[in-house]
């Protein structure tokens, strides 16, 4: 079912908007020429002028002919099919932004979020104004002067105007986008390029955290891990149907580092890129077998049918020459020799490809990295305890090999400690931030390694697995002591506790911790919400009376109050902290009121050494929170962080505090 808007909420949402035209063209199209697909750099509205065709929008058919009038945000996906001898249209890019006034609060994110990025499509039942209102746009930007360009600005009020009273008049059904949808099909025409979440996240305008979450939420994975699963079967098409080297093939699926490439996938197939082409050759041409399946709900079923169809396609890759998927179908189907080949590698014992035998095999690396034989006598009593068989882990840095069941964790990135706490592990060693109220007596026996990366006492606990703080210059030198992991901050509870299980062979413990914590706040969630009601929730630190912050998330109990408990934030709390998805807010004390909620909840640990009394004085003592007695303060360093073991004492703490009498 797709999400719609309200047009009445639409229109108020522009009234607030302010604009800055980024091109006006007028296209024209002649039957027989090739129509590559096209990505909006921009919002934009495109108008039919003549002709007829078939547009196809994000997955969404359109059928166009004259005066047809369409709108798209940035990164949506044009494909046009003619239907006629010619189609000719304009194209009004345009950028928008709304203004931090007070009367734009009370609007909802969400619809600023997506207001020109949603999708609408009709012939409007005056289309003479609009037309000529984009002739003259189109006009007075040829021209190029400065005067020009202004007064194309006031046609494009006009026009929107215009536009807008009839979508009104009409009830014109608009389609918000379905980003996870555009993801994925940006991901299958970029898969040859070095993507990122951060890039990503860049493209498409929203911050790491919340394209991830959303991403994970709609589709069930990673935006990694669904990258590198169209990698692979890309990869898989291309040793079947073509001649093409391994170092080919690697780099037409965006690995420069042909070794990677084949570690990669066996991991995701189960063999090696050379088995599974001889698997072809000898006779599986009968019986193809997809890779993956990329298959999602979230897809429309006309955008799958048209993603199928361009799987079968002629495809491009422009990277140090252009190699080309040769236009082919096959009969899809799993072989036999598939099952025996993957029972078999489960049986079998990792592959030794350092050339050593026993034990002491050396610490993996970062995918990609060399060995390095002069840290040879480290790396073998980096891996004296626990198993010795070594399975590969895809990380923030790549994929690492390290043990199946490690042991002796150094966890120089310490505020992940209590993700291994809940697993039911103890590291050998942890940063300085670990040791706090919420974990007193329970790492009593554990070195504390401190705040800096001291390399020999690291050595000196003989690790078999580090944890680290994604730093390029740390990580390759810690990856001589043991295999080194590097993980990153804001990534979800459920989904970072996960990605511990898979790291340290206890991914039935994450679960069950998970199942505990559902329950938990399934039992919680109710009290809390009827205590509170509809009123609002602040999270502030002690700090600088000229400097201090609102947190959304990350700590200081934002996970459990706006997260899980999904309580009220004030309005520039929940613009500038939550929605942004920065977490946090810097404010001075002048403001307080403003982000001042009914209920105040103040992380009292800091390590500004300059730290001064912020919450007193007349602005403090007239705030409502402070007059009804609702606030609260927690002094544990523990309350910065957002691991299972910090969240599990934050929960108590916010539930006392909300439903106390």
């Amino acid at each position: 079912m797709k999400a719609t808007v309200n047009v009445q909420e639409h229109i108020l949402i522009w009234n607030h908007a302010t604009f800055k035209i980024m091109d006006v063209r007028h296209i024209g199209i002649q039957d027989g020429e090739s129509v590559p697909p096209y990505l909006f750099p921009a919002s934009a509205f495109l108008y039919v002028t003549q002709g007829s065709a078939t547009l196809i929008l994000d997955g969404n058919e359109h059928t166009a002919k004259r005066f047809y009038m369409l709108h798209g945000g940035k990164g949506s996906r044009l494909d046009i099919i003619l239907t006629d001898e010619s189609f000719h249209y304009y194209l009004i890019f345009y950028k928008a932004s709304l203004p931090l006034a007070v009367e734009q609060r009370a609007l909802r994110h969400g619809d600023q979020q997506l207001a020109f990025h949603l999708q609408y499509g009709f012939i409007p039942l005056h289309p003479a104004i609009l037309y000529e209102l984009a002739e003259r746009m189109l006009d007075e930007w040829l021209e190029q002067g400065r005067l020009e360009r202004l007064h194309v600005k006031t046609l494009f009020y006009q026009f929107v105007y215009e536009l807008l009273r009839q979508m009104d008049q009409q009830q014109v059904s608009i389609v918000k986008p379905n980003l996870a949808s555009q993801l994925i099909r940006y991901m299958q025409e970029h898969y040859a390029e070095p993507l990122t979440r951060e890039s990503l996240a860049s493209t498409f305008h929203y911050s790491v955290p919340y394209l991830s979450k959303h991403f994970r939420r709609e589709t069930g994975t990673s935006i990694i891990d669904y990258l590198i699963r169209i990698r692979m079967n890309r990869a898989g098409k291309l040793l079947q149907q073509t001649e093409f080297s391994l170092q080919e093939i690697a780099a037409s699926v965006g690995y420069a580092d042909v070794s990677y490439f084949i570690r990669m996938f066996k991991k995701h197939t189960g063999v090696t890129p050379k088995q599974f082409k001889d698997e072809f050759v000898q006779g599986a041409r009968s019986s193809y077998r997809p890779i993956i399946r990329l298959g999602s709900s979230i897809v429309p079923r006309r955008l799958r049918r048209y993603i199928d169809i361009r799987d079968d396609n002629d495809y491009q890759y422009s990277e140090k020459g252009d190699l080309q998927m040769y236009r082919s179908k096959l009969p899809v189907g799993v072989t036999l020799l598939l099952c025996l080949t993957l029972l078999l590698s489960a049986c079998a014992g990792p592959a030794n490809t350092n050339g050593r035998t026993g034990t002491n095999l050396a610490p993996s690396q970062t995918a990609g990295s060399e060995s390095n034989p002069s840290n040879s006598g480290k790396a073998a009593t980096g891996n004296t305890t626990g198993s010795s068989e070594m399975v590969a882990y895809s990380a923030v840095n790549g994929e690492v090999q390290i043990p199946k069941n490690p042991q002796r964790i150094v966890m120089v990135a310490g505020a992940f400690t209590g993700h291994l706490l809940a697993l039911g592990l103890k590291p050998v060693g942890t940063g300085d931030e670990s040791f706090n109220s919420y974990t007193e007596g329970i790492l009593d026996d554990v070195v504390n390694i401190g705040s800096d990366v001291p390399y020999e006492k690291i050595t000196e606990l003989q690790p078999d697995l580090i944890v680290v703080w994604n730093d390029r210059e740390t990580i390759e030198n810690l990856s001589k002591i043991a295999p080194t992991v590097a993980v990153e901050y804001g990534v979800p509870l459920r989904e970072q506790l996960m990605d511990f299980g898979k790291m340290t062979g206890r991914e039935e413990q994450a679960k069950a911790w998970i199942a505990d914590w559902d329950a938990k706040i399934a039992e919680y969630k109710p009290l809390v919400k009827q205590a509170v009601g509809d009123r609002t929730v602040s999270i502030f630190d002690s700090g600088n009376p000229k400097e201090f912050y609102a947190y959304g998330s990350f700590g200081r109990g934002g996970d459990i109050i706006y997260g899980e408990f999904g309580l009220k934030a004030p309005p520039i709390i929940q613009k500038e902290a939550i929605d942004s998805g920065t977490g946090w807010a810097k404010l001075s004390l002048e403001l307080l009121p403003e982000y001042a909620g009914d209920y105040i909840f103040i992380s009292g640990w800091t390590d500004d050494k300059n730290a001064a009394p912020v919450f007193e004085g007349s602005i403090w003592a007239n705030l409502p929170a402070v007059q009804n007695n609702h606030v609260y303060r927690e002094n544990s360093r523990g309350f910065v962080f957002s691991d299972p073991i910090s969240m599990e004492a934050q929960l108590k703490f916010v539930v006392d505090s909300l439903t106390k009498t």
